[in-house]
């Protein structure tokens, strides 16, 4: 009854405890691109161009505006009536509208149009690759974790190991066969053991950490975040073919170039001030003064007037604003040029060191695997030594701290080469 009942409490403790909640890797990014900081910042910055585009647009329809005014007149005045110089107040109001249609301004508006509509498309296309930049991190986070994990495995199951090796040096040391000295030793590569157990759990759990906060996690629960089991499908070509695809269809290098023509296009804009522009005009009033003998209404309704007309004014003299606005978009222009063929290179860089490490991932597989079998094999050989006393558990202990090494690093490739293709998929420009 007693063992029923302990069993029961362990059961009831360990159920007691909260669960960790499993985040797949297909989840984590769509967090991440939902709730990256990059990725909000070009959302509104998108959002931005989009209202600046309406305005250059607007600006292409007429402008109308009302007015109205009043005010008093104070000094002498002519009486019309008996034709005398009078001292008197004469207060007057006038209200109208007006209205402008620019016919022609030095395709000013045209070109800030185009500047405007770039830059939308840069926007957009910079949100695409801030949604792509978080994706990459929280790919990296994951892999992070995967290769903690493995660690963690390896060092947990070496320690267990050395455990198991220590019982069993314990009991020839308790028959006579081995000197009393191999069980401290041994005790000693326990504890060792143990302590790698120790720092490979903290590495594992800061890497879950670290993913945590990208995704925006609540802190107090526990997450687990699991490697896919395969790797991401992705047609490999050669290196060249990969860089020109990725030149091609990579947001960010798309964005680079808008911005350029989005700079040109500013650079024609600032130009245009030194052309002649032609409006149309229009205004439409009426007013009010009190120095006539007519009531206010029928001023108002006799007083009315309009005027059409067509004002064509040439810049003489701007006090070298318009050359100083030109020179001023050509210059980032320029600079934007320079970006741009950076964003390239940068590019380039990131597919080839991509692609060169899978290629190694693809040479090292097999030797990680080939080092594992030849420490296995070797580790076996001595061990067989030691238990036929012509060897020494420092002999033994040598050649499993090597095992364990060449296993931790085999772990290591195989959860790397998971995501190595899904970090080429992102630096070609494919959104996950």
């Amino acid at each position: 009854m007693r063992a029923l009942l302990l069993t029961f409490l362990i059961a009831a403790a360990a159920s007691a405890q909260p669960a960790d909640h499993v985040v797949p890797l297909d989840e984590a990014l769509g967090l991440a691109r939902a709730r990256s900081a990059e990725v909000l910042r070009a959302a509104a910055e998108t959002e931005a161009a989009v209202a600046s585009l309406d305005a250059v647009r607007a600006q292409r329809l007429p402008s109308v505006s009302a007015y109205g005014g009043g005010g008093q007149r104070y000094g002498l005045a002519l009486d019309q009536t008996t034709g005398s110089v009078t001292q008197a107040t004469v207060e007057a109001v006038d209200l109208g509208l007006s209205g402008e249609l620019v016919l022609f301004d030095g395709f000013e508006r045209r070109s800030r149009a185009r500047a405007a509509e770039a830059a939308l498309q840069a926007a957009r296309l910079g949100g695409e690759r801030a949604a792509q930049a978080a994706a990459a991190e929280t790919v990296r986070g994951y892999l992070a974790v995967a290769q903690a994990r493995a660690a963690h495995e390896v060092a947990t199951a070496e320690a267990e190991a050395q455990r198991l090796l220590a019982a069993e040096v314990a009991a020839q040391v308790a028959a006579g066969a081995r000197p009393a000295s191999e069980t401290a030793e041994q005790a000693e590569r326990v504890a060792a053991a143990e302590t790698s157990v120790v720092i490979a759990g903290r590495d594992l759990a800061l890497a879950r950490a670290r993913v945590a906060r990208l995704l925006g996690l609540a802190p107090t629960r526990t997450y687990r975040f699991p490697a896919p089991d395969v790797a991401a499908p992705l047609t490999l070509g050669p290196t060249d073919a990969l860089v020109a695809r990725a030149l091609r269809d990579r947001p960010d290098v798309r964005a680079a170039d808008l911005a350029t023509a989005a700079a040109h296009a500013a650079a024609h804009a600032a130009r245009a001030g030194r052309l002649p522009r032609v409006a149309l005009t229009a205004a439409v009033g009426t007013g009010f003064t009190s120095a006539a003998a007519a009531a206010f209404g029928g001023q108002i309704a006799d007083n009315r007037a309009g005027a059409l007309g067509l004002r064509v004014s040439v810049p003489l003299l701007d006090r070298g604003t318009a050359r100083a606005e030109t020179r001023q978009a050509q210059a980032r222009a320029a600079a934007l040029d320079a970006t741009a063929d950076d964003a390239r290179q940068a590019a380039a860089l990131e597919v080839q060191a991509s692609r060169l490490r899978l290629d190694a991932l693809a040479e090292v597989l097999p030797l990680a695997a080939a080092r594992v079998a030849a420490a296995e094999t070797a580790l076996a050989a001595e061990r067989a030594r030691y238990d036929a006393g012509a060897s020494t558990l420092q002999a033994v202990s040598l050649l499993r701290a090597r095992l364990t090494a060449a296993q931790t690093d085999q772990a290591v490739l195989d959860v790397t080469v998971r995501f190595e293709r899904r970090l080429l998929a992102l630096a070609l420009g494919v959104t996950p």
